[in-house]
C-alpha cells in the first residue's frame, strides 16, 4: 500500500544529570540536547491507552494532513508520500494523497476501494486485507477495546529516540492474537490529550509504513457523503 523507519541506542553508568553538567561546563554555549520524552509518565504504559481510548471515544470525526515513509526491504529504500486524511464513524476513511499518482482509499468501516489513478483502475476488497487501514481503524474510532487487543509496553531507547519528544509518549504494540498482515506497530501519543499523532505499522513482510498527522482537528462536522465512493468515469472496477 502506498498508505519507516528503524532503530538505533545507548546507556550509561553514570547518571544523566552529572553527564549533561560536565558536557555545559566545557562547552558553555552549546545548547543543550531537546528531551526526547515528557518529564513524567503513568507508572503502566496501559494507562496511556487508556487516554488514547479515551480521546477517540470524544470523537465523532477528524480531518489533517499526513506524511508518510514507506520502507521497502527488497530494494532498501524509502518511499515518501503526503496528502490529507478524513475520518468519521463508523469506521469511514478517505486517504487523498497529493501527487495524482499513489492510489486514493476509501474506507467505509468494511469495505476498502483503492483508487489507481495511473491505470484508471479501483480495486474493491474489504479492510480487513489492509494492514495500515485495518490498523488505523482499531486506534482510531475504536473497534474492541486497545487494551483488550494488544500488548503494550513504553518503547525502547532506539525508538523514542527516533519518535519521541518532550510532548509524546512513545508505545510499542503487538497483536495478542497472530494477524497475517501485521506483527506491530509504533504509537506516538500526545501526553496530554491521549491522541495519536504519528503511528509505525510493521508488515509480516518486512516493509514498514509511519505516518505523521499535522493539523489535526476533530469533531468538525464532516458530512456523510464525502465516503459515498462512486466510480469514476473512465475507470474499471475488480472485486478482490
Amino acid at each position: 500500500m502506498s498508505l519507516s523507519v528503524l532503530l538505533g541506542s545507548g546507556a550509561s553508568a553514570v547518571e544523566p544529570n552529572a553527564i549533561a553538567k560536565v558536557v555545559r561546563a566545557q562547552n558553555p554555549d552549546k545548547k543543550a540536547a531537546k528531551p526526547m520524552a515528557p518529564a513524567w509518565r503513568p507508572d503502566k504504559s496501559s494507562e496511556v491507552l487508556v487516554m488514547v481510548q479515551a480521546f477517540y471515544d470524544g470523537t465523532a470525526d477528524l480531518e489533517a494532513k499526513f506524511k508518510q515513509t514507506y520502507w521497502n526491504p527488497t530494494y532498501g529504500e524509502a518511499k515518501k508520500t503526503s496528502g490529507k486524511l478524513k475520518l468519521k464513524k463508523p469506521g469511514k476513511m478517505v486517504w487523498d494523497y497529493g501527487d495524482g499518482q499513489d492510489a486514493d482509499y476509501y474506507a467505509n468501516g468494511d469495505t476498502l476501494w483503492m483508487v489507481e489513478h495511473d491505470t484508471r483502475q479501483v480495486i474493491k476488497t474489504s479492510t480487513d486485507g489492509n494492514s495500515e487501514v485495518n490498523v488505523a481503524l482499531k486506534f482510531l474510532f475504536g473497534g474492541e477495546k486497545l487494551t483488550r487487543e494488544f500488548e503494550v509496553r513504553y518503547a525502547s531507547d532506539e525508538k523514542v529516540q527516533r519518535y519521541g519528544d518532550e510532548d509524546h509518549y512513545v508505545l510499542e504494540l503487538r497483536p495478542k492474537a497472530k494477524n497475517k498482515h501485521y506483527k506491530g506497530l509504533v504509537l506516538i501519543v500526545h501526553a496530554t490529550t491521549g491522541r495519536v499523532d504519528s503511528f509505525v505499522v510493521y508488515n509480516t513482510d518486512g516493509s514498514s509504513n509511519y505516518f505523521q498527522l499535522k493539523g489535526i482537528k476533530t469533531n468538525v462536522g464532516i458530512t456523510d457523503k464525502l465516503f459515498d465512493f462512486k466510480l469514476p468515469a473512465g475507470y474499471v472496477e475488480t472485486v478482490e
